[in-house]
């Protein structure tokens, strides 16, 4: 059944047919946010509360787009709103003179390369944008166009964000 279909049903009150949607796009939207974050468990969070946000914003989807671009923007502006409430903290923690430094709990790293503590390492190199839309491109295969209407500019811009990225890395890869 496709996506539309699914968000007909969810809008008419059946409540088991969104958690097909859930089941359909929840590894790769934990992928994707996990990617931006770099925090297992901050990525969970994302995505959880990225499922429950669409889920309650549904009347206002537009059945013309797609809905995994629609349900990735969402998803995008909340590690957004999470990195900003990160480093408003931080900045009020050093204004408030506490020297401590936070410690984030790691899980262990899977195998996949997408989990490896390496290549989350490597993506810090990037600025947001950047491994955003590098993480888009080769890891979830969006178009151009598409990873445009998620982060919400052009498409040249898009392009501009996977070349830097991709210059980035490489000379990182070069150092090693």
């Amino acid at each position: 059944m496709d996506d539309k279909n699914i968000i007909s049903r969810c809008l008419m009150g059946d409540g088991e047919a969104f958690e097909m949607l859930v089941n359909r796009y929840q590894s790769q939207i934990l992928h994707f946010t996990w990617n931006i974050l770099g925090d297992k468990e901050e990525a969970k969070d994302v995505t959880q509360d990225s499922f429950v946000r669409s889920y309650f914003h549904l009347q206002s989807y537009d059945p013309n787009r797609s809905f995994k671009t629609w349900l990735y923007t969402i998803a995008y502006n909340r590690c957004m709103d999470k990195i900003r409430e990160k480093q408003s903290r931080t900045r009020f923690t050093k204004k408030m003179g506490n020297e401590q430094r936070l410690i984030r709990r790691r899980d262990n790293p899977e195998k996949r390369l997408e989990d490896s503590e390496h290549y989350l390492l490597i993506l810090k190199k990037l600025n947001g944008k950047e491994r955003t839309a590098l993480t888009l491109k080769l890891n979830e295969g969006y178009l151009s166009r598409e990873i445009a209407e998620i982060l919400g500019c052009k498409e040249s811009t898009v392009r501009v964000y996977i070349l830097n990225a991709k210059r980035k890395l490489k000379k990182f890869l070069e150092k090693k």
